[in-house]
């Protein structure tokens, strides 16, 4: 479906997005990425600016990994986040 990589995509999801969808998500939604992601800034943006509500986050001191690689930071932040704290993204943690 993808290739020899999630990087080289040549297989049947080559065309395919969802992007166009993400107007009818009706849940809040926290987009969350590392600094140091490889899902970069633009990568995410369609999400953010198209899906009704959305927040973002990004993890300072994370790649892809943020509930990982700031596990304690992950939890308070998704936590207050499902908790209905809006003032737990829109930011970078830190």
């Amino acid at each position: 479906m993808n290739g020899p990589s999630e990087f080289h995509v040549v297989g049947s999801l080559k065309g395919w997005s969802i992007i166009d969808r993400l107007p009818q998500v009706e849940a809040p939604t926290l987009v969350v990425s590392g600094y140091f992601d490889e899902a970069t800034p633009a990568t995410v943006r369609p999400y953010v600016e198209q899906i009704p509500d959305a927040r973002q986050l990004v993890f300072a001191e994370s790649a892809h990994m943020p509930h990982v690689e700031e596990t304690e930071r992950y939890l308070h932040v998704v936590s207050s986040f499902l908790g209905g704290d809006e003032s737990a993204a829109d930011h970078v943690a830190g």
